[in-house]
């Protein structure tokens, strides 16, 4: 005879068998590239092609290790970076590819993308009690402001410092530089006089426009044939406005380029710094989530993993009325509480036992889910590299040999 199952139980059993990937989930997927040096310029020579190009590689390695340990770290830092040995540094290099490359007799010239494993970095680093990070920033938009004879202007022409704006390609940092569209919607959501002036409405608009979370204007006067460029940081999520400095630019479009480097470097450095000393004081909160159904927890969870300053959540609980969870969040609880109410949620502290862990109520979303709001689908993988050789290759396939 066969049995029922009642949908209580039904209910139980599906998130049991979701439980293994629903207990501890991180607060942000780690960046493909995170972990990816590219532009490494080498150059060997060598009696065979095969020989200097081999030369040429591990070279590199350990160009790019030395730029990937500085992008992850402090500038103060970097004295005391770890030293590793050409055998661990190969160990640390998960594979690299060719971006182009020359051969012209001996002489062999490259550009290479090295990848490397993450948790061999993390380790050289935690071994030396260098503090680092290891996820991006949230999406930046620098807005480039050019002020001459009083008049601010943004998106019209002309702009010189917008021009050498889009000019630069920032690399090694962990701050994700949006690349401005200058667009209509662009032009709908802020100008030149509402960027110079620091509009909070206006800056809104525009990080809405690109989903970002921090602004930085970036404003170039000229007085007097000087050009100075002053860059003042805002972090949308927690409504915090800091001074970045102010930078020279020269007299030319190769000072506007030199400034434009400078800004990149002084924005990357000053997110660091703040993000690492905040992930140093991350708070953790126990949190009672009532629950209406399974796609109410789906749509909880989704709500809570796409605020910027989570950094994991882990299930110690569940029933089929409520969640016990644990939240990682790398801010303070002012700030955690501003950004559940930006998300229509809100929490609540319970009274607790004696010596008992402290416990908040949860008010949560609607419960109602769409698709549209369902996790994407995970990106393809990278197109193919050369991997590192292992012992015992496929039959039939010859591995790609590295020094």
């Amino acid at each position: 005879m066969p049995h029922l199952v009642r949908g209580r139980t039904l209910w139980i059993l599906l998130l049991a068998a979701l439980m293994p990937a629903l207990g501890a989930t991180p607060a942000r997927a780690e960046s493909a590239d995170l972990y990816t040096v590219t532009g490494v310029q080498v150059q060997a020579s060598g009696a065979r092609p095969e020989l200097a190009r081999a030369k040429a590689v591990a070279a590199g390695e350990a160009v790019a290790l030395g730029r990937l340990l500085r992008k992850l770290t402090l500038a103060e830092d970097h004295a005391r970076l770890p030293k590793p040995d050409a055998e661990a540094v190969r160990g640390a290099v998960r594979n690299f590819s060719v971006e182009s490359e020359n051969q012209q007799g001996d002489k062999y010239t490259a550009s290479i993308a090295y990848r490397f494993d993450r948790d061999a970095i993390r380790a050289m680093l935690e071994s030396a009690s260098i503090p680092f990070l290891d996820a991006p920033s949230p999406p930046l938009v620098l807005l480039p402001v050019w002020r001459e004879e009083g008049k601010p202007t943004l998106w019209d022409d002309p702009n010189p410092w917008r021009e050498a704006w889009q000019r630069h390609e920032p690399e090694d940092t962990l701050v994700e530089f949006a690349r401005l569209r200058a667009d209509l919607a662009d032009l709908k959501a802020i100008s030149g006089e509402e960027a110079a002036a620091g509009n909070r409405a206006a800056i809104n608009r525009i990080a809405d426009h690109y989903k970002a979370g921090l602004i930085a204007v970036a404003l170039a006067t000229v007085e007097k044939g000087q050009r100075r460029i002053a860059v003042t940081l805002y972090d949308v999520a927690n409504g915090r406005t800091s001074a970045i400095g102010t930078f020279p630019a020269g007299t030319d479009a190769a000072g506007l380029d030199k400034a434009a480097q400078q800004i990149a470097r002084a924005i990357d450095a000053g997110w660091k710094k703040s993000a690492i000393a905040v992930e140093q004081n991350a708070v953790v909160v126990r949190i009672r989530a009532p629950l209406q159904g399974l796609d109410h927890w789906i749509r909880i969870r989704q709500t809570l993993s796409s605020m910027p300053q989570l950094r994991s959540l882990t299930t110690v609980s569940m029933s089929p009325g409520e969640a016990l969870i644990e939240l990682r969040f790398a801010g303070t609880m002012a700030e955690l509480r501003r950004q559940l109410e930006q998300k229509g949620m809100a929490i609540t502290p319970e009274p607790a036992a004696a010596g008992g862990t402290e416990v908040w109520l949860l008010r949560p979303p609607a419960t109602t889910i769409k698709e549209t709001e369902l996790p994407p689908t995970p990106a393809s993988p990278p197109g193919k590299a050369e991997e590192r050789p292992k012992p015992g290759p496929p039959a039939g396939k010859e591995p790609q040999k590295k020094p």
